[in-house]
């Protein structure tokens, strides 16, 4: 991923050139470039590098340092949001579509919209999971509790998915459809709740290896809202 700092102390090409030369060799930064006419430092990088961690790998290199900026409320929620876009989108896609298939009958039912909305959550998901099988697979065994432990689960799981979509879709096994999504989740939950914990940076395999998307608590919300559906419709049919 790519970040942006603002530096404090460069006074010159040769305080630019020292610190592009210092970070560029850390075994953790792919590359680092500094402009000195705008004192932006931009670093590409597998990990989230904080201003902090910045600040201290700056110290060894002169009198150096990210200027802080404050941004309000408002401010982080929309930087936030703006990084996790590719997800929101996917969500919005399966939201609207879910909710439009439900004009067909007439009138809006809870039990429908639920059963529509995983359908078109599977579908939309596997879609971009089945572009590369093996980076997610590589990926998802990382944290999902089950991938760990079930060797081969993690190359099977897209066509899962693609599978329960198509059930949900047509009603086809609703029962055993829901009380396998209720499973799928909780693994997945527990799996990014530990990362989460850790304040690992792991990419989300929600979204298959195309997307680099860092797992986050959208990545949670997500599955929890999927185990109350599942959970909610296990309950309505038993």
């Amino acid at each position: 991923m790519e970040k942006n700092f603002q530096i404090q102390g460069m006074t010159c090409q040769s305080c630019a050139n020292t610190i592009q030369d210092g970070l560029g060799k850390s075994s953790k930064i792919k590359s680092a470039k500094v402009v000195l006419e705008t004192n932006q430092l931009t670093i590409i990088s597998d990990e989230d590098f904080s201003s902090d961690e910045i600040d201290s790998m700056l110290s060894t290199l002169g009198n150096y340092n990210v200027k802080k900026t404050k941004k309000n409320l408002l401010s982080r929620i929309i930087i936030y949001l703006e990084s996790r876009k590719p997800i929101l989108v996917a969500l919005f896609i399966v939201i609207i579509s879910s909710l439009s298939l439900q004009t067909s009958y007439g009138t809006f039912d809870v039990n429908n919209w639920f059963t529509t909305y995983m359908g078109m959550f599977f579908v939309v998901f596997s879609f971009l999971k089945l572009l590369n099988v093996k980076g997610f697979s590589m990926t998802f065994k990382r944290y999902d509790v089950i991938a760990k432990r079930v060797p081969g689960f993690s190359l099977t799981y897209p066509f899962l998915e693609l599978i329960l979509g198509v059930a949900f879709l047509t009603k086809t096994l609703l029962l055993a459809s829901n009380i396998i999504t209720l499973i799928l989740m909780v693994s997945q939950s527990i799996g990014v709740s530990i990362v989460l914990k850790r304040k690992q940076q792991i990419q989300c395999a929600c979204l298959g290896s195309s997307i680099n998307l860092p797992i986050s608590f959208l990545t949670l919300l997500e599955n929890i809202l999927m185990i109350f559906m599942s959970a909610y419709m296990i309950n309505q049919m038993i």
